[in-house]
This record gives C-alpha cells, sequence and structure tokens, in this order.
C-alpha cells in the first residue's frame, strides 16, 4: 500500500464515520466542560505591610523599614533579633497560632477547623475528602500546614512586606487574612517589648550587684577603723589598706554611676518602647479570582475529542501501512544480498 493510497482510504474512514468523531469531540468536551464548572475558585487576598519604630538609634525611616523587613544582606527583623519577616510569616509558630484562633462569628470555631471544611465544600472533581481530625494537637497540626501552604510573604522593591493567602471562600478569606496579619504584629511588638525588658532588668541587676560591692567595701573600711582606733594610721601598714580600699571604691563608683546611667537609658526605652506595625493595603474586596474558563476547557475537550477518535479509527490502516513498509524494508535487503553473494560466487 503507498502512501496516496493510505491517505485515501484515511479520508474515507473519516468520512464514513464522520458522525462518531463529531460525537467523541462532543461528550470529550461535555467532560471538560464540566471538570471547569466544578473546579473551585480560588480568591487570593492582599496586604502591606511596614513598622514605625520609636527607636532614635536607626540612621533613618528606610533603615528602620529594613530592619524590619529584612530585606538587605545581614539585615534581621530588628535590631535586637536575627529573625527575617518573611520567615515569621512562614513559620509554623505563626500558621499555629492561626490555626489555633477561634471565630466567634463562624460558630466559635478554630481556624484550623474552617479551613478544612472549606476544602471539602469546595472540593473539585477528583480531589478527595480531606479528614478532619479529632484531637486537638492534630487538628491544629493539619490546619496549619493548609495555612503554610496557602500564605506566601515576599519583600518587594520598596522594602515593603507584601503578604497574600488564597482560600475557596471570600468570607473566611479576610478573616484568615486579618488575622495572619494582627499575629505577626503580634510577635514583633512582643519581641521589642520583651527585648527593652531584658534590657532593663540587665542593667537593675548591674546596677543592685554594684551597690552591694560598695557596701562590702565600707563595711571593711570601717571594720579596719574599729581595729585602728588606738593606732597610728598614718603608718604604712595602716595606710595603704585603707588607700587601697578608698580606690577600689572609687572604681566600683564609677562603674556605678555608669550603670545608673544605662539603667535610667533602659528604663526610658521601656516606657516608650510602643513599636507600630502599619497595614497601607488590607485584605478587602475585590479579591484577585482564579478560576476554570468552562468555554475554552470545553473548547479543548472538543478538539482533543474530536481528535483522538480520528486517531482510533485510522490506528488499523496505519498498523498495516507501517507492518508492511517494514516487512517489504527487511526481505528487500535480504534478497540484495542474496543475489550479491550469488554473483560473487560465480
Amino acid at each position: 500500500m503507498t502512501t496516496a493510497e493510505l491517505i485515501r482510504r484515511i479520508f474515507k474512514k473519516w468520512k464514513r464515520n464522520f458522525f462518531i468523531i463529531i460525537l467523541m469531540g462532543i461528550l470529550i468536551g461535555v467532560l471538560f466542560f464540566y471538570y471547569a464548572y466544578k473546579s473551585p475558585v480560588i480568591y487570593t487576598a492582599r496586604a502591606t505591610l511596614f513598622s514605625l519604630s520609636s527607636n532614635n538609634d536607626m540612621p533613618s525611616a528606610s533603615s528602620a523599614l529594613s530592619a524590619f523587613l529584612g530585606s538587605e544582606p545581614n539585615k534581621n527583623f530588628s535590631d535586637d533579633a536575627s529573625v527575617n519577616i518573611v520567615e515569621v510569616a512562614q513559620s509554623r509558630t505563626t500558621s499555629d497560632a492561626v490555626a489555633t484562633t477561634l471565630v466567634p462569628a463562624m460558630g466559635n470555631k478554630p481556624i484550623a477547623l474552617l479551613v478544612l471544611e472549606d476544602i471539602n465544600d469546595h472540593r473539585g472533581l477528583f480531589e478527595d475528602k480531606k479528614q478532619v481530625p479529632r484531637g486537638k494537637d492534630s487538628l491544629i497540626m493539619k490546619g496549619g500546614v493548609v495555612l503554610r501552604d496557602n500564605v506566601t510573604a515576599i519583600i518587594n522593591k520598596n522594602n515593603t512586606l507584601i503578604l497574600t493567602y488564597s482560600c475557596r471562600d471570600e468570607e473566611l478569606l479576610k478573616v484568615i487574612a486579618y488575622t495572619f496579619i494582627d499575629k505577626i504584629k503580634d510577635f514583633y511588638i512582643d519581641l521589642k517589648r520583651e527585648k527593652a525588658k531584658r534590657d532593663y532588668e540587665f542593667a537593675t541587676s548591674k546596677v543592685d550587684s554594684l551597690k552591694r560591692v560598695m557596701n562590702s567595701k565600707d563595711y571593711v573600711m570601717i571594720a579596719m577603723d574599729k581595729r585602728t582606733l588606738f593606732t597610728n594610721t598614718n603608718q604604712l601598714q595602716y595606710k595603704v589598706p585603707s588607700e587601697n580600699l578608698m580606690a577600689d571604691k572609687q572604681l566600683i563608683r564609677n562603674q556605678y554611676s555608669l550603670a545608673v546611667g544605662n539603667q535610667q537609658t533602659a528604663a526610658y526605652k521601656l516606657q516608650k518602647e510602643t513599636p507600630v506595625v502599619k497595614v497601607l493595603d488590607r485584605p478587602e474586596p475585590p479579591y484577585e479570582v482564579l478560576r476554570k474558563s468552562k468555554i475554552l476547557y470545553g473548547i479543548g475537550g472538543a478538539m482533543l475529542g474530536t481528535f483522538l477518535a480520528g486517531l482510533l479509527l485510522i490506528t488499523g490502516l496505519l498498523y498495516n501501512y507501517l507492518k508492511g513498509e517494514i516487512t517489504k524494508t527487511i526481505f528487500t535487503e535480504e534478497v540484495s544480498s542474496t543475489t550479491t553473494t550469488t554473483a560473487s560466487v560465480l
């Protein structure tokens, strides 16, 4: 069978089975249309955040922002902690804190339970139903995994934190987005205040320690004065120890003055440590919507079904053609080789 004959047979096959091909295309197109129809709609909320700090030790507002966001090389979440803001947003600590949060407007259920129910209520055609754990710890762990998989945090070129979260329910999306923002803000504020508190406690303990050392020197000097009541204190054996004690006390007094100054500074920082995290773009509607186009899926399915139906109808013809060509090639080579060998012998 030649190539031209093969083509003629293919077109005849398609012509005789035209309605079968069209029917198969329509069937596959309907299936694809239904798949797109049953696919869940994904809503994405977006928020941008930056911090306002009362610290004066930072050279500029941009450096304060960079220190909070961790966008520059070797820059951290703040001056006092090596935690990057992106890592905080995507950490298990934050997601678990969000997962344990109760939502009074939704039956006082934890967010971990709500996200699992949301997936089950808006499942796609081939998606399996997620099992809801009965134990609280298992529920929080499973819900936290879903939350971490759907949240993203990046730093844009203006050193601003961009936080996004994707969900299948608009109302739940807003709740989760605001909860994430609150948890990140609480972490940052608590971190700054805890560091200021620890600085103050350390400075206070240092002052108290130096105060006790100064008092001990006073007790030693009083005791020496009592022992040398009827002696000549101008003698070196009495004068030198007294001078050494006075020198030690002066040195400790200088350290004490410096420690008191540090304590006052730490106390001032503790009193004025009121960092503020502001939300520039709030996660409010309209959200970014991602849905599968039913029309495009239907047309694509119809084209794919038509192609597959036409291919299946001519599979036998293609098989016979290829088989004949392969057989012809093999036996032609064998006959040619035998003829050449016979001629050589003769």
